[in-house]
């Protein structure tokens, strides 16, 4: 391989990422719930001029850290408004970092060629297309806490410069503003568990332990003191009992068992996963004796974040995303190796590969049919995705059953870049006008005068404040709650289910003035009288 050609694989890696990762990101709406929340708190934020403290419909929010919301409001500030494009850019960019996080990883433990190929398995993967193109803190933490181990193992396996534990320590940092004390303790036992199988503990001496903390908390602390002091202290403590100690020992509203990512991951790993166990089976002797520090170091990546979500109670499949990038380069390490003949395309590469790219094309022919029988209006989208979907997977089977492991790769990522396209152009706009809360929030926004309040019954939807640009609607929770908020000013409009609506008393002279129906609720804008 030339250096003029190992000179633009990241060139490439970075068109792919843009044409991945960033086409419509801003055309649909917000999906609820996790979307328009966010959304809302770089909105007031922004608003405001108040950087410091999160609030969403005026509490204060504490699940997560600050960074995610400063990368919006620079974005925002840049565009000139909060937006769908600017509360989803952070999630694209980290991304691309990620991918390009990646190719450096596998570029450095191996080979430019296994970087670039571990670094295409990474962006055509299903999860993280999914978390890329939407508004969630975990890409961004994922993009921080990757880029701090790369650095940490060119520092300790490769014998690098000094500087490089220091930027570890601060990338780690950066982790932790995005979502938490895992942004510093999930690299600390990776690099620890590393040290102890290969018992090189005296290299401790070298990771530049004082100063790494001093820069740590010259970035992580400041923020944490200062919204801890604006809040008297309330901020940390709900941020570190309830979010961190109970989230984790007591499953806080996403409660699984142990086996539950064994279970989800294979998904979320898509379409690689059936490469990633005999990727595995390949390289079990390098693990077992130790004998190469990189595998190891990947190894120990993969499983320390497996084993340690796996151990808390609560569980999310995209908290898993951290242990994408070793996955993806065991899985490039695997086809590179298949592709110089260096291990024999076994049965289980055989059996594995022909099952799952079976099932693939037969069911991207079934969604067309699926499609026709509940939402036969959405046909026309549904072909497209479907006849690329099909004909990739038969062109990989084929490349399987004639042994062309170059044929079997380059045509998965490629009919995987062709489906997102497929879904980011078709797909989502007209699922969008079924999920968004965007049109009938416009409508409320018209309806209402901002001179009078708005209320929501027995629930909370933040499209609804971002949309109607409300700071605050406030949530009646029973019948009398709503009699008491009409009673004032003889009327009160109020956003209520359809479910609900029955249970409420909207007066001889009330009205229904909007309905509509997000997702699988329908919600009614209705005008209580007295």
């Amino acid at each position: 391989m030339t250096l003029d050609q190992e000179s633009r694989y990241p060139l490439f890696l970075c068109l792919l990422a843009a044409l991945l990762f960033f086409p419509a990101l801003g055309m649909r709406g917000f999906w609820a719930p996790v979307e328009p929340r966010y959304a809302e708190i770089a909105r007031i934020m922004f608003a405001k001029g108040q950087w410091i403290i999160p609030t969403v419909n005026g509490d204060l929010y504490t699940d997560k850290p600050i960074l995610y919301f400063w990368l919006v409001l620079l974005g925002s500030k840049l565009a000139g408004s909060v937006n769908e494009w600017t509360v989803r850019l952070p999630s694209a960019l980290s991304a691309l970092g990620l991918v390009l996080t990646t190719y450096a990883l596998g570029r450095d433990l191996f080979n430019a060629r296994i970087g670039f190929m571990a670094a295409i398995v990474l962006a055509t993967s299903a999860r993280v297309l999914w978390e890329a193109r939407w508004v969630h803190t975990d890409m961004t933490f994922t993009f921080f806490f990757a880029l701090s181990l790369y650095f940490f193992s060119r520092a300790m396996l490769r014998k690098g410069k000094p500087w490089e534990f220091l930027l570890a320590y601060g990338l780690a940092a950066l982790a932790t503003l995005t979502k938490g004390l895992i942004g510093i303790v999930l690299p600390g036992l990776i690099v620890l568990a590393y040290v102890a199988l290969r018992r090189e503990w005296r290299v401790i001496s070298e990771w530049r332990i004082p100063s790494g903390i001093l820069v740590f908390l010259l970035i992580a602390a400041p923020w944490f003191a200062w919204v801890s002091q604006a809040t008297d202290g309330r901020w940390l403590r709900e941020f570190i009992f309830t979010h961190h100690i109970q989230r984790y020992t007591s499953g806080l509203g996403h409660r699984q068992p142990f086996y539950y990512y064994i279970l989800t991951f294979p998904a979320d790993f898509l379409p690689w996963t059936t490469f990633l166990v005999p990727a595995l089976w390949a390289y079990r002797s390098r693990f077992k004796l130790l004998r190469d520090p990189g595998a190891l170091f990947l190894f120990l990546w993969f499983f320390v974040i497996l084993f340690f979500f796996s151990l808390s109670d609560t569980k999310r499949d995209l908290y898993l995303l951290p242990l994408f990038p070793p996955a993806a380069i065991f899985v490039a390490c695997y086809f590179a190796n298949l592709m110089d003949k260096e291990i024999s395309q076994d049965a289980l590469y055989q059996s594995l590969g022909h099952l799952f790219f079976n099932l693939l094309w037969i069911g991207a022919l079934s969604f067309p049919v699926v499609t026709w029988f509940y939402q036969r209006e959405a046909i026309w989208i549904s072909l497209p995705f479907a006849f690329v979907m099909a004909g990739g997977g038969l062109i990989t089977a084929v490349g399987i059953w004639r042994r062309l492991p170059s044929t079997v790769f380059f045509s998965t990522a490629l009919t995987i870049v062709l489906g997102i396209l497929c879904v980011s152009v078709w797909i989502l706009p007209f699922v969008d006008s079924y999920k968004s809360g965007k049109p009938f929030s416009l409508l409320i926004k018209k309806t209402v005068p901002l001179t009078q309040p708005l209320y929501i019954y027995a629930d909370t939807m933040n499209d609804f404040n971002f949309y109607t640009e409300r700071e605050i609607i406030s949530v009646l929770s029973s019948p009398a709650e709503v009699e008491k908020a009409a009673s004032g000013a003889k009327m009160a409009y109020v956003l209520i289910k359809e479910r609900d609506l029955s249970r409420v008393d909207i007066g001889a002279e009330g009205k229904v003035l909007a309905e509509s129906r997000l997702g699988d609720k329908k919600w009614y804008l209705v005008l209580v009288r007295r």
